[in-house]
């Protein structure tokens, strides 16, 4: 697996908006992403985990954002 990015230790969930916001390092660039998750029941290290999954799959289908934001709906996977 080809890293693209690299995940900062600042990973916060908002229980009321139902909305995670962290940020990483693409290529030395601050990126700042925002992950929407409505269906979240608690915010668990494995929920944390699909997150950063969630972002590398969309970065392997999709160009590093010009403006460092990164705004995505959770997919919660079926494994």
């Amino acid at each position: 697996m080809n890293q693209q990015i690299i995940f900062n230790d600042d990973m916060s969930f908002d229980d009321e908006k139902k909305e995670c916001s962290f940020t990483g390092l693409i290529a030395g660039e601050r990126v700042t992403i925002l992950i929407k998750a409505k269906d979240i029941v608690a915010f668990t290290n494995t929920v944390k985990f699909d997150f950063e999954c969630q972002v590398e799959e969309w970065l392997e289908n999709n160009e590093p954002p010009t403006n460092r934001k990164i705004e995505l709906v959770y997919a919660q996977s079926n494994l």
